[in-house]
């Protein structure tokens, strides 16, 4: 290989590793904390390219949903918007969901949008159990967790 193929061969990997999503890993306790909201949350609907009043002029996934259990709300709204927005872009962190599916999703509302990105999700405390850049299925989240979300073990922030 030539020095100029292996230069554009470093050259492509390393923008390929700058445009990659990274989230820290974080205790579900701080992610619930740091969420307006976490929910078990079955998706029904996703449209690409959407708008969203948050990011304008970015394309933006939205997705209608149906809530299960509603484990952190704000008080100032009496229930979660049925439509929630994530990027569509991978470097900003969008998630990719599928219809019929459920998770157990965490994000923020601003001006009356849920938005949720991929940091932050409220994941096992077990670091090994999973890699940080994932979401979990409701069926993957482990009874000790849902009984703590059930508890409202979380509430103390």
């Amino acid at each position: 290989m030539t020095k100029r193929a292996v230069c554009v061969l470093i050259c492509c990997i390393f923008v390929t590793v700058t445009l990659a999503c990274k989230c820290q890993f974080q205790p579900a306790q701080v992610s619930f904390c740091k969420a307006h909201w976490v929910a078990h949350t079955k998706i029904d609907l996703r449209q690409t390219k959407q708008a969203n009043p948050t990011r304008k002029g970015l394309n933006n996934i939205r997705y209608k949903v149906t809530y299960g259990d509603v484990f952190k709300k704000p008080d100032n709204i009496s229930s979660l918007p049925t439509d929630i927005y994530t990027p569509s872009e991978p470097p900003a962190c969008g998630l990719l969901l599928e219809a019929g599916k459920e998770y157990l999703l965490a994000g923020r509302i601003v001006n009356g949008t849920a938005t949720t990105v991929l940091c932050g999700q409220i994941l096992q405390d077990d670091p090994e159990a999973q890699t940080y850049e994932k979401v979990l299925e409701w069926g993957e989240v482990a009874a000790s967790l849902k009984n703590r979300l059930k508890i409202h073990a979380f509430d103390k922030c």
